[in-house]
């Protein structure tokens, strides 16, 4: 796969950028503040080459959202006054259906902004921004740990799935087949990542983590001046834009 546009942004930028737009939007609470937003992410993704990706990924998390928001406070709001439609336990209200959609849009720039963010930071940038910052060294092999986690595991439950099938273990059809295949293949994940956490602990207490002194480092992230400046200029409005918006909202001015 192609690196994006964005490769030379630092990650810390890009996530400082996400954190201020998300939070500024979501205390805002604007439609048209979210779908600016929203489009704003579509537009930054299809520059970047990631548009379809973004689209597909936001679709299958935001459909079900959308759905039990819309189950939940639009077909049985039990406080609106305005009803549009009824029949039986349903009640289709206007005032539901705002609230809805007020909800289905802040959901959306949370999880549009989250899924851009992982789609435009390369995983292994990331860690190595985290080591070569101040955090403990900790940090970021535990972040390391975690990024590479969920697709080793699903490697090797293909694997021990592919082995099962061909001594015709894994067999079966319908939900029980389903079932079988998933308690035969619980155990040996389970236990093959048991066995690879103790090999891990067993090689880093040998090489002495974390290391002592300086130490170095293979891979560079690119970084300057302006961006620092930005991610300070970001990370301050992740505080004063939500306070900005709901200032006079408190002070009853709005």
């Amino acid at each position: 796969m192609p690196r994006p546009r964005t490769a030379p942004l630092h990650p810390f930028t890009v996530l400082s950028l996400a954190a201020a737009v998300t939070a500024t939007t979501t205390a805002a609470g604007r439609w048209w503040l979210s779908c600016a937003v929203l489009l704003g992410c579509l537009l930054l993704a299809a520059w970047a080459r990631r548009a379809r990706k973004l689209a597909g990924l936001a679709a299958a998390i935001l459909l079900p959202a959308w759905g039990s928001q819309l189950l939940i406070h639009g077909m049985v709001d039990t406080t609106g006054s305005h009803v549009l439609a009824a029949a039986g336990p349903l009640r289709i209200t206007a005032e539901g259906l705002a609230t809805t959609g007020q909800l289905g849009l802040r959901t959306a720039v949370l999880v549009v902004a989250g899924l851009l963010c992982t789609l435009l930071i390369d995983r292994h940038d990331l860690v190595a921004a985290v080591d070569l910052s101040p955090a403990p060294p900790q940090l970021g092999y535990l972040l390391a740990a975690t990024l590479s986690l969920l697709p080793r595991m699903a490697d090797r439950q293909r694997a021990i799935g592919e082995a099962q099938a061909l001594r015709g273990a894994a067999t079966g059809t319908g939900i029980r087949g389903w079932w079988r295949r998933v308690t035969l293949r619980a155990v040996p994940l389970v236990l093959s990542s048991l066995q690879d956490s103790a090999d891990r602990a067993a090689h880093l207490a040998a090489r002495g983590f974390p290391a002592a002194g300086a130490h170095t480092r293979l891979r560079s992230v690119p970084d300057s001046a302006a961006q620092l400046r930005l991610r300070w200029i970001a990370l301050a409005c992740v505080v004063l834009g939500p306070l900005a918006v709901l200032t006079p909202t408190w002070a009853g001015l709005a």
